[in-house]
């Protein structure tokens, strides 16, 4: 009897450790954040602007712009303040629902706010246990809630755009973890995705051009502050060098008669450094892999010698596009393509010694050797024009 009662005491004792749910938030009381965005205002504060979801507005199926009818099934605000916390605290005054961040997948920098300086955004992000290294940061052209305000008309949300346009396979996918890393490893500077709005054509009279949202290249940064813009091959060459396996659209030029456009894919690149003499050389080998989309001038690729000519002009495109890449990078000094952190894994000591304390300087009087070599893998369903109208002799 008495072991009994003593059980059932340490049952009951036991009971007043448990908590419960104490500080539970219910799902109706979230107010789930999409993506934000950050801006720089007058006096040197901070526009702070929020993307989310009205579960409300959101059953059934809806168009494009967010919803039917002229019913959005998202809603967007923002508020200024001297830090980041400050003017979300601001916003969280006039939500009903309390703001949850874990399931942001991007954030929008404005081009005005990246050219001061980016750092202060890697200190407010990961404080927050909500908050993702892995969500996607992308430079807007000119302010950052504009492309928030964007209308695409195959996603339901702006930020979904965004995030597929991020993870497209024509673009590198660069999260804000990797950008860390880039701004605190030695002889590397980091990139960003860059995007724009851009009006579409009318469909009818009685409707409104829709505000698509545009990939525009790679924004360039020298430390943590924008320096410049990699576009159309400048950012095909840049992907390459990063040795990321994007894929491309190029159009080439044979005999000056004939253009093929091809799809240049599964491209791999290796860098090396050498010194010789005092003299800092880089020797870049890349291979590419592609496919002909479209052949104008009755050209017949089932010809082995014909072939070799359009990998010859493939070759020379990837190279001068790298090349485009490099002489950017000279000339806003940066270091984009990491060539400082290949010198200082191979050389650490000759890195200490000579380039440490004036990269990216160094790269204007190194040598770049570049050799390519592209495999013409696919010429499509046909070899040459299927309406024979004129022969080649």
């Amino acid at each position: 009897m008495r072991s009994r009662r003593t059980r059932l005491s340490l049952v009951l004792l036991s009971l007043l450790c448990l908590t419960g749910c104490w500080d539970r938030v219910e799902i109706n009381d979230t107010a789930f954040i999409l993506t934000t965005a950050v801006d720089v205002e007058q006096d040197d504060k901070i526009r702070y602007s929020v993307l989310l979801p009205l579960p409300g507005n959101m059953g059934g199926a809806s168009g494009g712009g967010g919803g039917t009818a002229g019913t959005k099934s998202y809603y967007i605000d923002s508020e200024v303040g001297t830090t980041f916390r400050e003017a979300q605290a601001r916003l969280q005054r006039r939500m009903s629902r309390r703001m949850f961040f874990a399931h942001r997948r991007t954030l929008l920098i404005g081009e005005d706010y990246a050219k001061q300086g980016i750092r202060n955004l890697f200190d407010t992000t990961p404080r927050s246990p909500e908050s993702r290294m892995t969500i996607y940061m992308v430079v807007t052209k000119g302010k950052a809630y504009k492309l928030l305000q964007a209308t695409p008309q195959f996603e339901r949300f702006p930020s979904e755009a965004i995030r597929e346009l991020v993870k497209a396979r024509n673009v590198i996918p660069i999260n804000m973890k990797q950008i860390a890393l880039s701004l605190s490893s030695p002889g590397s500077d980091a990139v960003t995705v860059y995007m724009g709005v851009k009006e579409s054509e009318k469909n009818s009279k009685n409707t409104k051009k829709s505000k698509e949202i545009e990939f525009l290249g790679y924004a360039q940064f020298r430390e943590d502050k924008m320096t410049g813009v990699f576009e159309n091959a400048e950012a095909s060459g840049l992907a390459w060098l990063k040795d990321m396996p994007v894929q491309a659209i190029a159009t080439v030029k044979i005999e000056d008669r004939y253009t093929i456009t091809l799809n240049i894919f599964d491209s791999k690149c290796q860098i090396r450094t050498h010194t010789s003499r005092g003299k800092l050389r880089f020797d870049i080998r890349t291979e590419a892999k592609a496919k002909a989309t479209e052949v104008l001038g009755m050209y017949d690729l089932s010809q082995t010698g014909k072939v070799q000519k359009v990998e010859e002009a493939m070759n020379r495109y990837i190279e001068q596009a790298m090349r485009k890449a490099i002489r950017k990078m000279i000339g806003n000094r940066t270091d984009s393509a990491q060539f400082g952190s290949y010198l200082w894994r191979e050389h650490p000591g000759l890195w200490e010694k000579k380039y440490a304390s004036r990269w990216p300087a160094g790269m204007k009087d190194a040598e770049y050797r570049i050799q390519v070599k592209s495999v013409l893998t696919e010429t499509g369903l046909i070899y040459e024009n299927v309406t024979k109208a004129e022969r080649t002799r």
